[in-house]
């Protein structure tokens, strides 16, 4: 047979092969519809008989299965393992996953109080128990020992002596008593003094021989140009003075930054309480929506594949809870920090203590004037450079004071009294009353240290003044900019507040629609997804504007347990101005 034919022919025979090979799979296809469609009929029924497979879309064992003569045969499944869980889908009808309360934290201590917690309840609780506030609030210890120390200099100063010169060839005892008074005013200094000289003295130190009760000594020195008006103790002192002043503003700074801390986590607190009730909102709806599903799908009004998406819903939406639930205890460890009980320590507030967020209150104007007035008036940065400046002014003072003359006035007096007084004089005699009266003179030629002093400070002065102009810029700025921050919030949450109540009304009507069979679970996801986030995003607005509020009453002073701000227009208390 030529090669062509017999090409011819192997082709032949491999049409033949393939057109038999596709009338069997083709005949196997029909079979196997066939089945799924009795399945189909049968599987009400069978769901009703089997309840833990009811979402397995896989046809029930009890149901023959077509024989494919080309398929192998199936390997045997492999026994689970001794401590293998039995394996169930999630479904509405089972019990969430366990969120974990805040109760499980190790070391809480939980506040079990049914009231709702208030910003100024842990306002009050920062003032009273803070640790880092109580540590600033130190610097008024710390100020007061300086000015102590500064005071050391107007210390009384007591010296004293005694001397025994025996056996020898002039055997004397001596002592000697001496008090000296640096004072206040005028740079003024006293001395006084006691001392007696018993027995043989040589010649040349006939001077420290008294008489029987001894001698009587006393004095002063009195600047005349130099330290006359201050010097380096009266300087020391008033600095010291200054520092004691000086510590009110750097706590009030301090207090103001803590409150504005615990405002802002006490805020985050409810935002993370409100987003969980969301959370669970949006939760419950596809919760319900299973149960309608399940009744649905046992009716065969819906497809099974329905609830399965409804349920995978679940799934995700339970997720959604368990970020919330960990967004809240994050929130609730954070405000801890400030809200604490009588002891100190930190409290862990209960789920149950926490309260919607005020509606926003619409700001003014006004609310800017006032902040504004209040904060050049009261805020702690004015203070504490102005008596920066005062302490500059007094080491400028102590500099100019350098540059002049030395010139002291000294008055020194002594007397001899008791018995074996002599009215020989010179230095054999023991009547001896002595009035001295010096001048002393001192200055350096160039006084470059008291000029170059002088520089420095009037530099630093300069200084000084440049950042209270700063200060006074940067305190408006602050107030503008949380105004600012305030009224735009407040704009913002009427947006997303009109967005939420429009997300709402898709939300209500696609769920009805859903309910007279015209949708499906797919779009009413995605429009109670769409309000879920419109949901929170009208919470962290709401949020957002409580925070700025209570910047702004931080900028201008006003934050505290006693003032409500705009809180108390939201819940209709009484103001404090």
């Amino acid at each position: 047979m030529p090669p062509e034919a017999i090409s011819a022919q192997s082709l032949g025979d491999e049409h033949a092969s393939d057109r038999w090979h596709r009338c069997h799979a083709w005949l196997c296809s029909i079979g196997v519809a066939c089945v799924a469609v009795v399945l189909a009929m049968l599987g009400p029924s069978a769901r009703a008989a089997d309840p833990a497979n009811r979402f397995n879309l896989e046809p029930p064992r009890a149901a023959a299965e077509p024989v494919l003569p080309a398929a192998p045969p199936a390997p045997e499944p492999l026994p689970p393992p001794a401590n293998a869980r039995p394996q169930s889908a999630f479904t509405a009808d089972m019990e969430p996953p366990p969120v974990v309360g805040i109760q499980a934290v190790p070391g809480a201590v939980i506040d079990e109080r049914p009231e709702p917690l208030t910003l100024a309840e842990v306002l009050q609780s920062v003032l009273a128990h803070y640790p880092l506030l109580q540590a600033i609030e130190r610097e008024r210890g710390v100020a007061a020992g300086r000015f102590t120390s500064a005071l050391g200099a107007f210390d009384t100063n007591v010296a004293m002596s005694g001397n025994a010169l025996a056996p020898g060839t002039y055997e004397n005892y001596r002592s000697d008593l001496g008090l000296t008074q640096q004072f206040m005013f005028g740079g003024i200094s006293a001395f006084g003094g006691y001392r007696t000289g018993f027995g043989d003295f040589p010649t040349y130190n006939l001077a420290q021989k008294t008489a029987d009760v001894g001698e009587f000594r006393g004095g002063l020195t009195m600047p005349l140009a130099r330290n006359r008006d201050i010097d380096r103790a009266r300087a020391t002192h008033a600095q010291a003075q200054l520092d004691i002043r000086l510590a009110e503003p750097v706590i009030e700074r301090s207090r103001l930054d803590y409150m504005r801390a615990a405002a802002r986590a006490y805020w985050n607190w409810l935002g993370a309480g409100e987003r969980f009730g969301a959370s669970e909102r949006v939760l419950q709806l596809a919760i319900d929506r299973d149960e309608q599903l399940e009744l649905k799908v046992n009716a065969g009004a819906v497809a099974n594949i329905e609830r399965v998406d409804n349920q995978q819903n679940i799934a995700q939406r339970n997720g959604f809870l368990v970020q919330a639930d960990r967004g809240i205890q994050q929130s609730t460890i954070d405000l801890s920090l400030y809200h604490r009980d009588a002891s100190g320590r930190p409290l862990l507030a209960r789920r149950s203590r926490t309260r919607p967020l005020p509606k926003p209150v619409q700001p003014t104007m006004a609310i800017y004037e006032q902040s504004l007035a209040r904060a050049f008036a009261a805020r702690p940065e004015f203070r504490r450079l102005g008596l920066q400046k005062e302490k500059l002014i007094v080491e400028r003072r102590l500099a100019a004071n350098q540059t002049l003359p030395g010139i002291d006035g000294q008055i020194v007096g002594n007397q001899d009294g008791g018995y074996g007084k002599s009215p020989f004089s010179g230095p054999e005699g023991l009547d001896r009353q002595v009035l001295q009266a010096a001048l002393v003179f001192q200055m350096p030629a160039q006084r470059r240290d008291a000029r170059g002093k002088l520089q420095t400070l009037d530099a630093q002065l300069m200084q000084l003044d440049r950042q209270l102009t700063f200060a006074n810029d940067q305190v408006r700025a602050e107030v503008q900019d949380a105004y600012s921050m305030l009224e735009r919030a407040y704009e913002f949450h009427r947006q997303v507040f009109k967005r939420l109540e429009l997300a709402r009304l898709v939300a209500d009507a696609e769920r009805e629609q859903l309910r007279l069979g015209r949708s499906d679970v797919l779009r009413v996801t995605l429009r109670e997804q769409t309000k879920f986030e419109a949901d929170v995003a009208e919470i962290s607005a709401r949020q957002e504007f409580w925070r700025a509020e209570s910047d702004l009453r931080a900028a201008d002073t006003s934050l505290g347990p006693e003032s409500p701000g705009l809180v108390g227009d939201a819940l209709g208390l009484q103001r404090i101005p």
